[in-house]
């Protein structure tokens, strides 16, 4: 089991073009034995890296889901490179794990199971040269509403500092295991002003919001985050940070921004990604403010965004990455062994 981020995103290369994760990745926010897709997306980043110059820094990860990854298997990372000039890299990245063949019922043997290599995702990566951005051409939006300070947060959401029925206590003690990975890899404080603060990402349903009025697409959650110890190193290493840091909640942001949990809806999981860095050096060791909100859903499908700004920046709050999200999401409580599996509370 991996102990930090950096383990947990670690490879070692096992052929020409070809790598495989140290660790098998780890799961969260899922009862079943499915990897957390930051995970995937850390270790193709790190795969995205290798033979890539040093003067090249990663804008870009641009990518889709082509399967859950279990946490069973280590993943295997195929790198094609597509470019390679003195302003850009450009690289693919495959991303396979070995997974039992599907048989017909009634058809398995007594023999050992047979695996076969899937794809779970496949992304682009591009890396561009260090440019100096003329004044005028250097900006950055703002959260979406004011948030307080890192120190002026508490670890503890704040809904928790208020009385828990029996029910609620058991909730919130399980809910503990199913982001322990989280909790085990970076140091959180989720701002009080946000909705996952104050219903636990939904899980606490009933407990009202100080956003609950207003639309939904108009509502946020957000945190305060930054690498727990040892410190990040590498260029490598700090992106694959943020890219297993942005990726997550987004999938069922729009249930928990509404008080809704994932045995509300038959399906909700994630289908594509488009992470974009505008810092070239991020430095995930300090605090980030990482802001969640939803744009739109529809046709079986919603589209989230996650947008992350540096405490410490050159100027106020300096706004370091962004994540689109689309995610499939239909309607529905899910039935039978899928329930059965996400009843967690």
């Amino acid at each position: 089991m991996a102990s930090n981020i950096t383990e947990q995103t670690a490879i070692e290369e096992i052929g020409p073009g070809q790598f495989r994760s140290k660790f098998n990745p780890g799961r969260m926010g899922n009862a079943k034995p499915i990897a957390y897709g930051g995970c995937t997306l850390g270790v193709a980043t790190r795969a995205a890296y290798t033979g890539v110059p040093p003067t090249h820094h990663l804008y870009s990860l641009v990518g889709h889901y082509h399967g859950p990854a279990s946490t069973t298997e280590k993943l295997v990372c195929t790198v094609h490179s597509t470019r390679t000039t003195k302003s850009f890299t450009t690289r693919r990245v495959v991303v396979q794990q070995a997974q039992p063949i599907t048989t017909t019922a009634g058809s398995a043997g007594a023999g050992p199971q047979q695996m076969q290599m899937r794809t779970c995702m496949e992304l682009i990566a591009d890396f561009h040269a260090e440019e100096p951005a003329a004044p005028h051409m250097t900006y950055s939006a703002a959260p979406s509403r004011p948030y307080a300070a890192s120190a002026s947060q508490s670890e503890t959401p704040v809904v928790l500092e208020s009385i828990l029925s029996a029910e609620e206590q058991a909730t919130v003690e399980r809910s503990r295991e199913v982001f322990a990975l989280n909790e085990r890899f970076v140091q959180t404080r989720p701002c009080r002003e946000g909705v996952a603060a104050q219903n636990l990402n939904g899980l606490l349903r009933a407990r009202p919001t100080t956003q609950d009025a207003l639309p939904l697409t108009d509502r946020t959650s957000a945190e305060w985050l930054r690498n727990k110890e040892p410190d990040l190193a590498s260029p490598a290493d700090q992106a694959a940070a943020l890219a297993f840091c942005l990726d997550g909640g987004l999938s069922f942001l729009p249930l928990s921004l509404d008080h809704g949990w994932l045995e509300d809806v038959s399906a909700c999981s994630s289908l594509d990604f488009a992470l974009r860095l505008m810092e070239p050096r991020p430095d995930f060791n300090r605090w980030h403010l990482r802001e969640r909100k939803t744009i739109a859903g529809g046709a079986g499908r919603t589209y989230s965004e996650g947008r992350m700004w540096d405490e410490e920046g050159e100027s106020d709050r300096d706004h370091v990455a962004t994540v689109h999200h689309a995610a499939e999401a239909r309607e529905g409580a899910p039935k039978g062994e899928i329930l059965a599996a996400r009843k967690l509370w």
